[in-house]
């Protein structure tokens, strides 16, 4: 749930973790029936071990004797002790966990007698197999040697501490041991690093993670080097470098190296191996900080199976699968799954770690929250009160987890209807946070957010605006940033786990009726901020400004500007903890400093920069809106009751809202009802827009009108022009084409222009020149394919205009011959003599790649959409694109960089270099549409030519016959000339065709929308 917290804690020490948890008495559950067996020098034994076997060794041996005995894995990973005649431990080693390798086993006598070597499975479950043992050397030990005892009996007292995370206890003597390793060893020593690891894990288990991270990069360099990237100890170092790099906020890096963890664990080791649980939890957690729950927990179940299989369901490894599987469970309101599982958790921490608080307050915490859930108020009290005493005794009383804490109990103060100790507690945790965190942090904004819904709950409008607006406006830094450093598919989860905080906006404004301008000026700016923020991110939009920056001076200022803003993503973005809380804080405000100076100085050398910049507000937006004009922003959300017990209840079902912008004047908005039945209306018309022989598409056209425009005409007055900037399935439909309460067609009342957001209006005031003259890419010859890929799939006789659209893949797709175009070509060169025409085996993608910001682009060929790939190609822009020459004989491997000559994606349209182009159009069938997603508009085509710098498109919305898009193409590049607008010549093209009676069903007429700049191609409105 977003309104409450739960800590999942991964374990971080495979070697030092799991497996050394029991290294200091006889491990739990193993045999030591038979009697221990003599080793001396020049005697070996090779025997069998299976899981819950201990094996026992007699060495006798003088004081100062050095020996070295080589352990041999065959089918089984074993982990031996060595203890002096007085019972204190000596040496234990379990560093080797592939099969068919060597476990190093030393240690120096302090004192004369009986010594005892444990041999051990490693596991307790693990499958039977061989160890082969002997005595390879023995000698008095040097001076050097002695050295390293101690260091074997400083590691022997500190792995068990780490292992039930007593970190603060076991630093002094893990900082000891690396003084005496480097000593003997050397700085960069294999040995040495490993110790340098430990220290480093033992700081971050005290969340001094910027104290971790450079002893674990340097550990992870060495171990690299020395011992490659597929040891098992690389492996494992690499799971705790993730989760500092994820705790600082480096989220892609994190991410890269979990995966890359998690690829080599399964590879040099079994995929059922304890090492691959960690990588498993380790990237679980990477996937969780993303909000993607999905993909964590079928790690987090893959994990627990194998920890279960092979470590046994009384290991804390297991404990800690089972507890970070039970908060997301809790998460997603499955509280009995997650009752049981934090039952096994915490009876394994009891048996194992009774005295770690810190884990002991995590599972109290989920308790609490369950308890909540169940309407368990007293209980859950509890739970909280209790966690909350133990998390100040080993973190003091101003540690962010402290704030988590206090917000969910204050939550079931709530619930239990004290507001007034509710909110008291809420602001507590909030001081906490703001301290601590920072501003912007994800718990802060948690926190203001419960405290907005509060208010909204007790009917205090006043202060639900007031705090919503803090929530709103942290939420915007944290777009930036999160989108700063984010990975593609990171992105794309982020902006999706903050739609709820967007809807809780709308619905605070929607529930006033709209009567109080500060909700609805506060719920427009939102709408306006978020609307296809991420796919604007995906492509690097600082990247392409970089590009057309002419000195190198300025590029270095937008380098600076880049790195200022990473450095301050990580930070903020990063967990927190109280030791440099006030370090942090100046920190971030230095970053901000530095962040806002760079803004300043590139804005005021780059105008193209200054609108990518310039934070987007509702006074910037109204002042480019035309006196005749009315811009219209429309969102879909889900109604959030403040009032409900749980989010998972809060939220209704999806519903349509429009909020008007006139130029000087607030905002107005208006709800149009519930998205099934302006969904329903906007599927109906579709299907008849698309079939010239439907008598009822004027009925339809009215039905979604009623729905849609006819509560906005009250809004907008009698303006002229509409910028329109549609969301969800309203993108897939032309506005031209609704019939009003006089029986008249959009079209016959308004000039329509699309835009992806109200923020295109900022973008579209940058000049840009265009480099060269017009270009048509026509007639391609796609070529002919292998029989097998065309059988069933060859079009028959005359088909509709550009044939193929959405399609599952494009492997057995066939892309039929357009010669038509080559007419629709000509008649554009007549029109604009100084057009290059690419076409027939000159219409590739390199062509089309090499271009240099032609005046104008126009492309009529087939275009496409995969439809059902969501699974196997995340990135909507690599599911979209055009066939051009070659398109039937290529490979069609889509991809970020395909090499595929005959395909271009919209993720390559983007890259283009379309800056100071002013139109481009796509005549193609289905090249406005793409996936739907709410707040995103239509991924496809049409977002990413704009991307690329085209300032206006063409483009369809369904596949019309040649003839007729030759007759519509032919006016509209005639209006142009004349020096009509980009929209205004489209439309006149398309109240010509609707006064011919033969052409009078909007199938002829309204299959192509304008979108971006309606001003002619000089720029005149």
């Amino acid at each position: 749930m977003s309104g409450s917290v739960g800590r999942a804690v991964a374990l971080l020490f495979p070697f030092l973790g799991a497996l050394l948890a029991s290294s200091t008495s006889p491990h739990a559950g193993q045999t030591t029936a038979e009697a221990p067996l003599r080793l001396d020098v020049g005697s070996s034994f090779e025997r069998a071990l299976s899981g819950g076997q201990q094996h026992r060794y007699e060495l006798v041996l003088q004081a100062g004797e050095y020996v070295r005995l080589s352990l041999m894995q065959r089918g089984i990973d074993v982990e031996a002790e060595v203890k002096a005649p007085d019972g204190a431990m000596l040496s234990h080693v379990n560093d080797e966990l592939r099969d068919g390798w060597e476990e190093r086993v030393e240690v120096v006598a302090e004192a004369s007698g009986t010594h005892l070597l444990f041999v051990n499975a490693a596991y307790a479950r693990g499958s039977p197999g061989h160890y082969a043992l002997r005595i390879v050397e023995s000698r008095r030990a040097s001076d050097g040697d002695r050295s390293l005892q101690e260091v074997r009996k400083l590691h022997a007292e500190y792995a068990p501490m780490l292992a039930r995370y007593q970190s603060r206890a076991a630093q002094p003597l893990i900082e000891r041991a690396l003084a005496l390793t480097e000593q003997a060893r050397g700085p960069d020593d294999v040995q040495t690093a490993k110790i340098r690891r430990d220290l480093g894990r033992a700081f971050q288990r005290q969340r001094e993670y910027s104290t971790a991270l450079p002893l674990l990069e340097r550990a992870t360099t060495v171990f690299e080097n020395a011992l490659g990237t597929e040891h098992p100890a690389t492996i494992d170092i690499w799971t705790s470098l993730s989760a500092t790099y994820g705790a600082l906020g480096q989220r892609p890096k994190a991410e890269t190296i979990a995966q890359r963890a998690l690829d080599v664990g399964e590879k040099v080791l079994s995929p059922e191996h304890p090492l691959v649980a960690l990588c498993l939890i380790t990237l679980a957690n990477r996937r969780l900080e993303a909000e993607d729950q999905q993909a964590a927990e079928e790690l987090l179940r893959r994990g627990l199976k194998i920890a279960e299989k092979t470590l046994g369901e009384m290991d804390i490894q297991t404990a800690v699968l089972l507890n970070n599987l039970a908060t997301l469970l809790i998460d997603k309101g499955r509280l009995e799954e997650a009752a049981g599982l934090l039952g096994r958790s915490l009876a394994i921490d009891e048996a194992l770690r009774p005295n770690d608080a810190a884990n002991n307050a995590i599972t109290l915490q989920n308790l609490g929250m369950i308890a909540r859930q169940r309407k368990e108020y007293a209980k859950a009290e509890d739970y909280y009160l209790r966690a909350l005493a133990l998390r100040r005794q080993t973190l003091g009383p101003e540690h962010p987890d402290i704030a988590f804490n206090l917000n969910n109990l204050a939550n079931v103060y709530r619930a239990k209807g004290d507001i007034a100790k509710s909110l008291d507690t809420h602001f507590q945790a909030l001081t906490i946070l703001e301290r601590t965190a920072g501003p912007y942090s994800g718990g802060t904004i948690l926190s203001l957010g419960n405290i907005a819904r509060t208010y909204a709950e007790i009917g205090d409008l006043v202060h639900a605006v007031e705090f919503q607006r803090r929530v709103d406006a942290a939420i915007e830094t944290q777009f930036a940033l999160n989108l700063a450093i984010g990975s593609e598919r990171q992105k794309l989860v982020f902006a999706s786990s903050m739609a709820d905080r967007t809807e809780r906006t709308i619905s605070l404004d929607v529930d006033n009726q709209f009567q109080r301008p500060d909700a609805t000026e506060l719920s427009a700016l939102v709408v306006l901020q978020r609307k296809g923020r991420v796919l604007d991110a995906m492509t690097d939009a600082f990247a392409s400004v970089r590009q057309r920056l002419e000195s190198a001076a300025d590029r270095q200022l937008l380098d600076q500007l880049t790195a200022a803003t990473g450095d301050l993503a990580r930070l903020v973005l990063s967990d927190s903890n109280r030791a440099s809380s006030a370090d942090r804080m100046a920190v971030i405000k230095r970053l901000e400093g530095q962040k806002e100076r760079l803004e300043a100085e590139l804005s005021a050398r780059s105008a193209e920069f200054h609108a990518q910049a310039t934070p987007v507000t509702l006074d910037a937006v109204r002042a480019l809106i035309p006196d005749d004009a009315a811009l219209i922003e429309f969102a879909v959300y889900r109604p959030f009751n403040p009032r409900a017990e749980n989010n998972s209840t809060a939220y209704g079902k999806p519903r349509y809202v429009a909020y008007a912008f006139l130029p000087h004047q607030p905002p107005r908005g208006v709800d149009l009802g519930p998205a099934a039945i302006v969904d329903d209306a906007v599927e109906k018309l579709r299907q008849a827009l698309g079939d010239p022989q439907r008598a009822d598409v004027t009925t339809l056209s009215r039905r979604l009108d009623a729905v849609v425009m006819q509560p906005i005409r009250v809004l907008v007055g009698n303006r002229k022009r509409l910028l329109i900037s549609p969301d969800g399935a309203l993108n897939l439909v032309p506005f031209e084409a609704l019939r009003d309460e006089e029986d008249r067609y959009a079209i016959e009342r308004y000039a329509i222009s699309y835009l992806s957001s109200g923020r295109d209006l900022l973008r579209m005031q940058v000049p840009n020149t265009s480099h060269s003259a017009p270009v048509v890419v026509a007639n391609p010859v796609f070529g002919e394919p292998a029989a097998d890929v065309t059988s069933g799939s060859r079009p028959h006789g005359q088909a509709p205009r550009r044939s193929v659209t959405s399609v599952d893949d494009l492997s057995g797709a066939y892309f039929a011959p357009l010669a038509s175009t080559a007419q629709e070509a000509e008649q554009i060169k007549a029109l604009f003599p100084e057009a290059t025409v690419l076409a027939r085996e000159r219409a590739t993608k390199s062509a089309i790649a090499a271009l240099e910001a032609p005046r104008m682009l126009h492309i009529a060929t087939h275009g496409f959409f995969l439809r059902d790939a969501a699974h196997k190609i995340p990135n909507p822009l690599l599911r979209a694109g055009l066939a051009l020459s070659g398109a039937n004989t290529a490979s069609r491997a889509i991809g970020n960089h395909s090499k595929d000559e005959g395909i271009l994606t919209a993720l390559e349209a983007s890259n283009l270099n379309l800056w100071g182009t002013k139109l481009v159009t796509l005549s193609a069938c289905d090249t406005g549409v793409g996936e739907v997603r709410n707040g995103e508009g239509v991924y496809g085509l049409r977002r990413a030519f704009f991307l690329a710098g085209a300032e206006t498109l063409v483009m369809s919305l369904w596949p019309v016959r040649d003839s007729v898009t030759r007759e519509m193409m032919t006016a509209y590049y005639r209006g142009l000339q004349q020096g009509l607008g980009r929209g205004d010549a489209l439309r006149q093209a398309q109240l010509t065709m609707l006064a011919r009676k033969p052409r009078h069903h909007p199938f002829y007429w309204a299959s192509f929308i304008q979108a971006g700049e309606w001003a002619s191609l000089d720029g005149a409105r």
